[in-house]
């Protein structure tokens, strides 16, 4: 009986003691739209299920694929990339006019509407707005702040900053060719190719002769081997052409020059010091390798927005910030011959170090697969981030042009 009676008591004790969690930050009740989403049913779930078993398509567009993009832990293989001991808390300071601001009209749809009515509208899953390091919008009209969203191609500025981390310890030079790190690369497509152009996506190799050798190369020396067999069609630097075997080609340089796995890479170098609030997750391919060039990563919106503070003025005050003054100069310091139209705006625009677009006024942006993006602009101390999932007429959201809007509206400019 006596005992009985301890364990009733613990029992309460557990029961009513506050759960607490050290890495969780606490504070007042968020000021993020929501929208009334409250994510899937049950019978959605199974529904979506069944769908996969059935062989169906994971990119179907619509819930289907929102749905795989929101749950991809339960779907795909992947690393867990352990947050910060220390989250960096986001101060909210909700902004009308930003909320309020009118969208452009030449959009193909939902034109001229006011941001916050936009996104609930457009297939926007969630959108986070930072100026001078401190939220001034955020909305979740089709997921959950805590849901973890697949980045897809935006992961590959993880491959890119993880370069440029170790360009500043003096371990790499993107000036060199490839072939200087790599011997198995000497005699191939590859040789003579400066780092610098790989990031800029400008190569200058054919895709198609290392491909599919990928796909059933199970280490880093075998993918090496893959990718030797890569033929050249055109000269280096001098025209940009987006390949995923370039950031598959960056990530084996971390590797092979850190020692680490990319995944541990990127949770000792990264993720660990931005501050993150939770864990990310790295997709692995079915031959085992990391998927940066594809899937990627999967994380909180928030957590991709503390990634793209550490580019900003009010993200680099400390006294040894993730990201250097050398590093925002070589992404500013654009290789000239790629000066191209915009995909999104009127603007020109440049590619380098994994960016899409580096404007001439020194903003930059990386977008991915289906409606992903991050938005940069140092001089404004503004930070974009946004998470989409395509139609089922496979049509993405519009907000790559509208962070342009935004960037050149003077509602950030500072004082």
């Amino acid at each position: 009986m006596k005992n009985l009676w301890i364990f009733s008591i613990l029992f309460i004790a557990c029961k009513t003691e506050p759960k607490t969690d050290p890495g969780t930050l606490n504070g007042t009740s968020p000021k993020y739209e929501t929208y009334d989403y409250s994510g899937f049913t049950k019978e959605e779930i199974y529904a979506y299920r069944k769908h996969l078993l059935d062989g169906g398509s994971r990119r179907q567009g619509g819930d289907l694929s929102r749905f795989y993009f929101l749950n991809f832990s339960e779907i795909e293989k992947h690393s867990r990339i352990l947050r910060s001991d220390t989250p960096k808390t986001l101060e909210e300071t909700p902004r009308g006019d930003v909320k309020n601001f009118s969208i452009p009209t030449n959009l193909d749809s939902g034109g001229g509407l006011p941001l916050n009515e936009y996104i609930q509208q457009a297939e926007v899953d969630g959108l986070i707005i930072i100026h001078k390091g401190k939220i001034v919008f955020e909305g979740y009209p089709r997921m959950l702040p805590t849901d973890f969203h697949v980045n897809y191609s935006v992961s590959k500025i993880y491959v890119s900053t993880s370069i440029a981390i170790l360009e500043d310890k003096g371990l790499i030079d993107t000036s060199q060719p490839i072939d200087y790190y790599f011997n198995e690369l000497k005699g191939s497509g590859w040789e003579g190719v400066p780092v610098v152009d790989i990031l800029a996506m400008s190569s200058g190799i054919d895709p198609a002769s290392s491909g599919q050798l990928l796909t059933s190369a199970y280490t880093s020396r075998e993918q090496i081997k893959a990718l030797a067999a890569a033929k050249a069609v055109k000269p280096s630097g001098t025209e940009y052409n987006y390949m995923g075997i370039n950031t598959t080609m960056l990530t084996l340089l971390v590797e092979e020059i850190s020692g680490l796995t990319f995944s541990d890479f990127m949770e000792q170098e990264i993720w660990r010091k931005i501050g993150s609030e939770y864990n990310g997750l790295m997709g692995i391919r079915a031959n085992g390798t990391v998927a940066t060039s594809s899937f990627g990563m999967s994380s909180t919106l928030r957590d991709l927005a503390r990634f793209g503070l550490a580019f900003t003025p009010s993200g680099r005050k400390n006294a040894n910030p993730i990201i250097s003054d050398d590093h925002l100069a070589k992404i500013q310091n654009v290789n000239k011959n790629l000066k191209e139209k915009s995909w999104y705006s009127e603007d020109m625009k440049y590619p380098g170090y994994q960016w899409d677009e580096i404007y001439e006024d020194g903003d930059f942006y990386k977008g991915g697969h289906a409606g992903q993006g991050l938005y940069i602009s140092t001089s404004k101390d503004l930070v974009i981030a946004f998470y989409g999932t395509y139609n089922t007429d496979l049509q993405e959201h519009q907000l790559p042009l509208i962070c342009r809007q935004l960037s050149k509206s003077g509602l950030f400019d500072l004082e």
